[in-house]
């Protein structure tokens, strides 16, 4: 486990490294410290890591479904203005032939 008193020997073969080349005993324990310490540190990330991973796994799986479901819903769209559009004509189409007849109407009774 690591606690003050490892930090702080780690901090002095750190300071002691910076102003000179450590002797081969300081070295392992400065290397054994920083090991020690780096698998402390993983050890608490790694939960927090594999939850990332679990959220970012779920948001690209969303993210898929939605782009799914915005294509399906674009082709809807698309026959929904298809639709409005053949609508329209058909209903131009009625309203003129209705004044077609209309006119005849007025022709034949006048």
């Amino acid at each position: 486990m690591w606690d003050n008193e490892k930090q702080q020997r780690l901090n002095e073969l750190q300071r002691k490294a910076m102003l000179k080349p450590l002797a081969p005993d300081d070295r392992k324990v400065l290397d054994a410290l920083t090991h020690e310490l780096e698998q402390t540190e993983w050890a608490v990330l790694r939960p927090a890591l594999s939850t990332l991973r679990q959220d970012q796994q779920s948001l690209a799986a969303e993210l898929s479904r939605l782009k799914v479901q915005n294509a399906v819903v674009a082709a809807l769209a698309d026959r929904y203005t298809d639709l409005l559009d053949r609508a329209r004509a058909q209903l131009a189409n009625l309203t003129n032939e209705r004044e077609a007849l209309r006119q005849e109407y007025e022709r034949a009774v006048h």
